[in-house]
């Protein structure tokens, strides 16, 4: 084949399309790298399902212009990850050291009136509720307010398997 026939050939031929340069883009937009050839061809698989769904978006709504971002390439579980509580790893307000010389040895929170009658949590799993209860019962006495006894059982009963 004479070379001018193979550069023809090759002119041609689609070696990318513009799906590709488009994720190509998006990779060296957002610093991307992937360590295998299977990740990467995972990750343009994703970007392209991320760009039918942006498609959509844009044909049904004509008030906003949807994009991609960070997380174009990222799997619904990976971006899932990202959702839920998560502790402030920053502390807010600086640790104070108090004085520790003039405590007593040992209280007795009973005598106090700050502990209410035990209670039997039986087999129900429920231990959360009657700590939780304990600890906000005796807190508020000790605070000046009166020795309430508080229900565990509405704390379980508003507990659902999807969060509280």
């Amino acid at each position: 084949m004479a070379f001018g026939a193979l550069k023809q050939e090759v002119h041609d031929a689609s070696l990318m399309t513009q799906a590709d340069y488009d994720f190509m883009a998006f990779v060296s937009a957002h610093g991307k790298t992937y360590g295998t050839v299977a990740e990467f061809n995972m990750r343009k698989a994703q970007f392209a399902r991320a760009q039918a769904e942006i498609d959509e978006l844009n044909a049904e709504n004509g008030s906003a212009t949807y994009g991609h971002n960070f997380m174009s390439d990222w799997t619904h579980d990976e971006y899932k990850q990202l959702l839920g509580y998560q502790a402030n790893k920053k502390q807010a307000n600086p640790v104070m050291k108090l004085d520790t010389t003039n405590l007593a040895d040992s209280v007795d929170w009973v005598a106090k009136g700050a502990v209410t009658a035990v209670k039997n949590q039986g087999q129900c799993g429920s231990c959360w509720a009657f700590s939780t209860t304990g600890s906000i019962e005796g807190a508020d006495q000790i605070a000046g307010g009166a020795l309430t006894p508080l229900s565990e059982q509405q704390l379980v009963d508003c507990s659902k398997a999807e969060g509280n």
